[in-house]
């Protein structure tokens, strides 16, 4: 294969454009400003975290199907996928409910996020996102249970206000089409604002077909992931059906909707009232890695997929300046959340399908606070969450249609957390010198029981209560010639959930898990280090190392109930497994990125991070450690037109470095592990009048057909992607 020179192609077309385009964009070196480090708005250079921002402006240039996709082509984040309606973020080695996902102020964590591979990140429409800020690292001081590998922020566009009197509309949205998966897209979203009230309503609609993966094999590694057959039920039985194209991923599609609404009152004198409502719901999301797997020379399942992922989100914020001895600004959020998500397979041959449902209730309420007195900033609050959840289950006989009831997965009972933070920043030698110190107090609350009907008494009722105390300390130092310096010491912590102490499933290997009430948290020591260089306007270099102990790990152990290995369930005798706490493992890396102005209207950009993992106790590799992965761009815009062309790019993962525990999925790997990968992707767009603006993309030009690390369905192949913009 001829190498592709994208970067030469990039600019030619570029050039060929901007001759249309007289008008130029002088791009400079602002200061980044940031939310997510203290929740409150501040320079990102004061704070010791690493904070990576994906701005709407990139998103919009990108056109991401997903918010997966949106953090996945960001270059900051490692993203896992076991189906296309998947996602599931990696922060500094760590992923699922290690970090955590909070929108608008509001934890999404819930009582039964699992420490795998989640996909609850789809649930959050990129189009209406202002901004996403990836905090790196732990973040327990100000955020609490399940920071350990960080915090990533989805902060979704606000009402805006007229400057009149008048009362001022304002539409834009757009339609789009992806030919890897038959994708359409149509998203609108209207604002209306007066002097003091302002309403944003915007609706997203999608369907995505079948995806299609790569036809170009690595030489080593032909036909890999392709998808040889799929089951298909003929005549009242379960028939294995040859793919005449293997290249389709059968049963992979699916659609979405995401509906935002907000409604800004701001009478003056420095309050606002917001209110937020959003919803996000799917039709039925196919496993498509399950329904690949064969189990001596069958499909192990004919059916296996996530019932619609209902996610319904309201609340209330109130911002206010007091200007009072004891804050000067003030942040009250109250929340409720309903999910609602299910899960449903049935065995290859097997005539009953097993059914299971999950319905949470979240409440929540946030007060933030913020005073500065002299040098000296201080900021200080609280949060409760109350989860409710109810866990039911039946199977569905397909030949006489009759339903029985089934164990469900999870008990039914509360998770309650609460905590309460303060956090302090002082500015020394005219801000040469910024030292910040904090720390939390947080206690969690689990009471969970189990349907007597299916359990043991010794196991029907579990009850927990746990306390956990976290620090920070760190220091930035901003030298001459635009050096800057950081160096952070933090401590985070996850608190075992209803998943880890209730979950109760058959594994693959025939075992049982069953719950064990003496769980203790998660504890992680963060360490990190970091120099960014400034160039006067142009850009910047920032590279840093991190370093992270993680003490009482809760991972699956064989486990004896009432001096037994094993115990009758559902008609059969299981050897018992439970979740426990076990000794140390560490996790170190570095991690680059940089953005430069090259020349007048064009902009590099890039990303790397190389990490490493460790079970120190049992002298293995650590799970959800992914290869060294990255991208680099390079950008030309000016006031009509942009250009944009994107190298993304994985390291292999050998399959020595894979973790026993099965978390990283070796059956879906080649003999050698994951082969590594690159991409070229290039887009453009032009403004074709004042209201309207065409943008054409083609992503994974060479048609390469890879597999990232963990993931269980192939990648898209060459996808070209039209969309065409409108705004009033």
């Amino acid at each position: 294969m001829k190498k592709l020179h994208l970067p030469m192609l990039a600019g030619a077309i570029c050039l060929a454009f901007s001759a249309f385009a007289q008008d130029s964009l002088q791009l400079v070196n602002l200061e980044e400003i940031v939310i997510s480090g203290n929740k409150i708005i501040e320079r990102k250079s004061d704070i010791p975290h690493q904070i990576d921002l994906v701005l709407q402006s990139q998103i919009s240039k990108i056109s991401p199907l997903t918010t997966a996709d949106a953090l996945s082509n960001s270059g900051a984040v490692y993203v896992q996928k076991s189906q296309q309606g998947g996602g599931s973020p990696v922060l500094r080695g760590f992923e699922a409910n290690r970090i955590l996902l909070v929108v608008d102020g509001v934890r999404m964590n819930n009582a039964i996020f699992r420490a795998g591979h989640l996909q609850n990140s789809i649930s959050t429409d990129p189009n209406v996102m202002e901004r996403i800020e990836v905090l790196q690292g732990a973040g327990s001081v100000i955020y609490g249970t399940d920071a350990i590998g960080g915090v990533i922020s989805f902060f979704t566009k606000r009402p805006s206000l007229s400057d009149s009197l008048k009362l001022r509309g304002k539409t834009n949205g757009f339609v789009r089409y992806s030919s890897v998966n038959q994708g359409k897209t149509v998203h609108a979203n209207v604002n209306l604002g007066s002097k003091k009230w302002a309403s944003l309503t915007a609706v997203t609609a999608s369907e995505f077909g079948d995806l299609r993966s790569g036809k170009k094999d690595m030489m080593d590694y032909p036909n890999f992931g392709d998808a040889n057959f799929y089951v298909k039920r003929i005549n009242g039985r379960d028939s294995m059906v040859t793919n005449d194209d293997p290249e389709v991923q059968r049963f992979s599609g699916y659609k979405q909707l995401d509906v935002l609404q907000k409604i800004l009152y701001s009478p003056g004198n420095g309050v606002e009232h917001l209110l937020n409502f959003q919803l996000s719901t799917t039709t039925d999301v196919p496993r498509y890695d399950r329904l690949s797997i064969l189990s001596n020379g069958k499909p192990r399942f004919a059916e296996w997929y996530y019932g619609p992922q209902n996610r319904q989100f309201l609340s209330y914020e109130l911002k206010k300046e007091t200007k009072k001895w004891w804050a000067d600004d003030l942040r009250f959020t109250p929340a409720v959340q309903f999910i609602g998500e299910s899960r449903h397979d049935r065995g290859f041959g097997k005539i009953e399908r097993n059914n299971y449902h999950e319905s949470l209730t979240i409440y929540s309420a946030n007060i933030d606070l913020y005073k500065q007195v002299s040098g000296h900033e201080i900021r200080y609050g609280a949060e409760v969450v109350q989860n409710t959840l109810e866990s039911a289950a039946h199977a569905d006989n397909l030949e006489s249609a009759q339903q029985k009831t089934i164990a469900s997965r999870y008990p039914d009972g509360t998770y309650a957390t609460a905590g309460l933070y303060f956090s302090h920043r002082w500015e020394l030698l005219d801000s040469k010198l910024i030292l910040s110190d904090g720390i939390r107090f947080s206690s969690v609350t689990i009471d969970a029981r189990f349907d007597p009907s299916f359990y043991d008494t010794d196991m029907a009722h579990v009850r927990q209560q746990t306390q956990s105390q976290n620090l920070h300390l760190g220091v930035v130092g901003n030298l001459s010639g635009g050096l800057r310096l950081n160096a952070l010491l933090s401590t985070g912590f996850r608190n075992p959930n209803i998943d880890d102490l209730g979950k109760t499933f058959e594994t693959n290997g025939g075992d049982l898990m069953v719950a064990n009430a003496d769980l203790r948290p998660e504890q992680v020591f963060y360490r990190e280090i970091g120099m960014t260089q400034t160039i006067g306007s142009y850009g910047f270099l920032h590279i840093n190392a991190y370093f992270s102990t993680l003490t009482d790990a809760i991972v699956p152990r064989p486990y004896l109930i009432s001096g037994q290995d094993s115990v009758d369930f559902m008609g059969a005798r299981y050897r018992t497994l439970a979740n426990v706490n076990v000794g140390k493992a560490k996790v170190w890396g570095i991690a680059a990125n940089g953005k430069f102005q090259v020349a007048p209207n064009w902009i590099l950009r890039g990303n790397i991070t190389y990490t490493q993992g460790r079970d120190l106790t049992n002298k293995v590799p650590l799970d959800h450690i992914p290869p060294l992965y990255g991208n680099t761009s390079l950008q030309y815009e000016n006031a009509k037109f942009f250009a944009q062309a994107d190298f993304l790019f994985n390291g292999m993962k050998k399959l020595a470095d894979y973790s026993p525990s099965g978390e990283d999925n070796q059956q879906y790997a080649t003999p050698d592990g994951t082969p590594a990968w690159q991409t070229w992707n290039l887009r453009i767009g032009r403004q074709l009048t004042k209201l309207l603006r065409l943008q054409i993309g083609v992503e994974n030009i060479a048609d390469l057909n890879y597999r990232s690390f963990a993931s269980g369905i192939n990648a898209p192949g060459r996808n070209v992607v039209v969309s065409l913009h409108w705004g009033i």
